[in-house]
């Protein structure tokens, strides 16, 4: 057996060969690396004390952390903000000072300390009651000026409460449609939850919830996303600049934190929608020392097409529940879970037909039997502890599972097809508060992914024709190490600098590859900044499917010894401007994306029934660039943003369009987001969303010709195609409009109806491309719509 093993990173080095043990060398490294950065922090010589102010933010009426509260010193420079459980850690001077914390929605608070020795506090901050501009200014110009200051580039942390009042489709309100208003982030098609990510494909979007990977977000063919609003406490969007503790995809991260439970008081809450309804209770497990809640959400258009008098059984559902005990001053655990699925069984096929079918196909259609169930499950159990006032420490324990089947009878015949994925993964981070001016991040992860990605079985006599077989389970082990450090170099200069180390192993085959990640701001003032980034990303997985919506025949695939892993190398740079006099925060951010081993199919590719897609696979480059442009404003009487995005994307194959680069089939010219939420009164507000999005391309059929079949016996049509994704379909822009209005406030029981309209100018938005061959006319294209105008009403309720 060979002693060396051959590693390939990116496509510009060639190739690099390691000793047999990577794992180890790069395990060298890495503590070497930890170590050099340790004693690099600056040593406090100084003859005055330091000690540590540290503490937890809190919402005053639930118990809940408040993520990414802006906790500062008045009168310096010295600040911070909490990580996701709601801690902080600022070592100081002794001294008196004077600690300011806000968050948006809430009202500030103020108070003084006497800093003699190490502190740790409880701040609970109380919401608002209503709009009051001078305070939510306030609170939205401490966020602005951390989004200034910050090294941190291409993030976006989204209100949920803002969300909820979006225009919506059917009276429910959906977090991936709100993302895809983002600027830098299109949809995958009209009316769908997919994502495109800065010129990504939808598999290369890293999307976690409590930190399990969600492998499928869509309900409903991708009508719907799988996020219940109910269920969720905040969502961070990171397009660029990644921190080291993420990976695994190239194109970005959404990390979706659920709520964790009011710790005082029992709080039911719901809505109901005109195709679902959803239902959350949450209250403590031991007042200010725990709690719980639970979300469902059921779809009811089975039960709506049954009135009807039409049988499709199809429905989908989501359970998200989760629970927090704090077990001492220093511990705290977190157990979470989600389940949802869409189900489809035994529909009446007779639908399909009309007075043109005939009665033997009619009564074929009669005698079908069809199904299928497409879901996911993940579940999620965290330990934070506090070794001391300035190391923080969350470990995790997570498994998703992923999978579909679809099962058919006809004429007694029976067919199965399914796949699915398994994920257990085992994860630690640490944050070393060692001063304001320098912070080291460091972790780990190990994920055992399990891919079955093609089960068959049939019986009957379409067994001859279709061979029952179950692809070999596949299992990947995958893992990353990471080290970050935050320094704040000068008054206006702070580095984000971090590595991280992570690789996958298959079976007779093993991939390993560092990871660099840089993001520099230069503040000019405390109102504008100038930023800086580079991340490389490395992905392991891939989707293999050919539809751009969420089908139950999506199928996840590992890296192998053909399919190697994605690389991404991404450098951005960005202006950001506090506008003070407007309440608003305008940024400017421009982006090169290059990638390598991008996979696509061979010209009539079979995907459905091969166990064999490393044939059907090549893999080429890639580039994508743009700028996008935010202009936003986050509290005050009118909330909302302008985002646009211009971006070009393409790709070249050595196998496809005859080795000439093409546009990719996600390029998309132009995409502009227009968002606005006024508040009229205290109970009445109204929303309105308009989109204008560049259509994505095709191929054409320029012409065909005649070619003799192997037999002589006769002559088969030949298509003749121009170049690829050589043309673009119709651009599509859509108004949707919401009016809100809420029960009297102060009241126990708390109820808002919502009224609203989606694609109120009834405007065509196409969805695919229609060939139709006549000899008359030859070959003719069409662009169906989907969607025109739709209105919805929906009731939300609280007590």
């Amino acid at each position: 057996m060979d002693d060396m093993r051959r590693l390939t990173f990116g496509e510009s080095g060639g190739e690099t060969l390691l000793p047999l043990s990577p794992l180890k060398l790069y395990m060298m490294r890495f503590r070497l690396l930890m170590g050099l950065w340790l004693l690099a922090l600056p040593t406090l010589s100084q003859a005055q004390q330091r000690h540590t102010l540290s503490g937890y933010v809190y919402d005053a009426a639930s118990g809940e952390a408040l993520t990414g509260s802006t906790v500062r010193i008045l009168g310096t420079a010295h600040g911070t903000y909490t990580n996701t459980y709601g801690f902080f850690s600022l070592t100081l001077p002794e001294g008196r000072y004077q600690l300011a914390s806000s968050y948006l929605g809430f009202m500030a608070d103020t108070q003084w300390i006497d800093l003699r020795q190490p502190q740790r506090l409880e701040i609970r901050m109380e919401g608002r009651p209503s709009v009051v501009e001078e305070v939510v200014i306030s609170a939205a110009c401490d966020a602005y000026r951390r989004e200034v200051a910050s090294p941190q580039m291409s993030q976006i942390q989204l209100d949920i409460r803002q969300v909820k009042h979006l225009p919506n489709l059917g009276g429910e309100p959906d977090l991936m449609k709100v993302v895809q208003l983002l600027p830098g982030v299109a949809k995958g098609g009209e009316g769908t939850t997919s994502i495109l990510v800065r010129g990504g494909d939808p598999d290369q979007n890293l999307i976690l919830l409590d930190e399990a990977v969600v492998y499928n977000v869509s309900h409903l063919f991708g009508f719907f996303s799988v996020f219940n609003p109910d269920a969720l406490k905040d969502l961070t969007v990171i397009k660029g600049g990644f921190p080291a503790q993420y990976g695994g995809r190239l194109s970005s991260v959404l990390d979706v934190t659920m709520q964790e439970g009011n710790q005082r008081d029992m709080h039911v809450k719901g809505g109901i929608g005109l195709l679902s309804s959803r239902l959350t209770v949450e209250g403590p497990i031991v007042r200010d020392r725990g709690s719980f809640s639970i979300s469902g959400r059921r779809s009811y258009i089975d039960q709506a097409l049954r009135v009807a008098k039409i049988r499709v059984p199809y429905y989908f559902y989501d359970l998200n529940a989760k629970a927090n005990y704090r077990l001492s001053e220093r511990d705290r655990l977190y157990l979470s879970f989600y389940r949802g699925d869409d189900v489809l069984y035994n529909p009446d096929l007779g639908i399909l037909t009309d007075s043109s079918t005939s009665a033997e196909d009619a009564a074929l259609f009669q005698d079908i039997d069809f199904g299928f169930k497409l879901g996911n499950f993940t579940s999620t159990l965290r330990w934070n502890h506090l070794f001391s006032d300035r190391l923080f420490s969350n470990t995790s324990a997570i498994f998703t599972r992923f999978d579909y089947d679809i099962r058919g009878a006809f004429a007694g015949n029976e067919i199965f097809v399914g796949s699915d994925v398994r994920d257990l993964s085992l994860k630690t981070d640490f944050g070393f508060y060692h001063s304001p001016a320098h912070t080291l991040r460091f972790g780990g992860q190990v994920i055992q992914h399990r891919f079955r990605p093609n089960v068959i079985s049939a019986a009957g006599d379409i067994s001859a024709l279709l061979e029952g077989r179950e692809t070999p389970t596949l299992p990947t082990l995958e893992a990353g190490l990471y080290v970050q450090h935050e320094w704040q170099i000068a008054s206006p200069l702070r580095l984000h600098y971090g590595v991280r180390f992570a690789g996958a192993a298959t079976p007779g085959k093993a991939y390993l590859g560092p990871e660099p990640r840089a993001s520099l701001v230069y503040t000019l003032g405390e109102k504008a900044s100038l930023k800086l980034g580079y991340a490389r990303m490395q992905q392991y997985v891939h989707l293999v499917s050919s539809a751009s919506v969420a089908l139950p025949t999506d199928l996840w695939y590992p890296v192998t010894e053909t399919v190697r892993p994605q690389v991404a190398d991404q450098i951005a740079f960005s202006y950001s401007q506090h506008l003070e006099s407007l309440g608003t925060l305008l940024t400017v951010e421009s982006y090169y994306k290059r990638m390598y081993h991008l996979t696509e199919y061979r010209e009539g590719a079979n995907l459905l029934f091969n166990d064999r897609f490393e044939d059907e696979l090549l893999q080429g480059e890639g580039e994508a660039y743009g700028v996008e442009f935010l202009l936003k404003r986050d509290e005050g009487r009118f909330t909302g943003w302008i985002g646009y995005t211009l971006s070009w994307s393409r790709c070249w194959f050595d196998e496809l369009n005859g080795g000439a680069p093409f546009w990719a089939k996600y390029d998309r010219r132009h995409d502009l987001s227009l968002v606005g939420v006024y508040q009229i009164t205290d109970r009445l507000s109204a929303s309105a969303v308009y989109t204008y999005l560049s259509g994505p391309r095709f191929t054409p059929q320029t012409g065909q010709y005649l070619t003799p079949t192997p037999g002589f016996d006769g002559v088969e049509v030949v298509p003749i195609y121009a170049d690829r994704n050589a043309v673009r379909l119709t651009a599509a822009n859509r108004l949707d409009v919401s009016l809100s209005f809420r029960t009297r406030p102060g009241k126990r029981f708390q109820s808002e109806w919502t009224a609203g309209c989606y694609n109120v100018l009834n405007a065509p938005a196409p969805v695919r491309v229609h060939i139709a061959y006549t000899p008359e006319a030859g070959v003719r294209y069409t662009q169906p719509s989907f969607l025109g105008l739709v209105p919805s009403v929906g009731w939300n309720f609280e007590f």
